[in-house]
């Protein structure tokens, strides 16, 4: 069997591209770490943060603490 799918959708490309092997340090290169909402909207978000666990304020995955 497979392992169970990560859901990648709320990371930035840089968090996404991180997660494979060899590209780990890319995590330092995600700037993605607060939600930028639209001008004069605050409720419609132009830029989401970044949900990876390599962020201070996401929680660190099991195993990794």
């Amino acid at each position: 069997m497979s392992a169970p799918a990560v859901d990648l959708s709320d990371r930035s490309a840089e968090c996404v591209l991180a997660a494979r092997d060899g590209y780990q340090d890319l995590h330092g290169s995600c700037r993605q770490t607060k939600d930028v909402p639209l001008p004069h909207h605050r409720d419609i978000l132009l830029v989401k943060r970044c949900t990876c666990w390599c962020h201070r304020y996401s929680k660190c995955p099991p195993g990794l603490a």
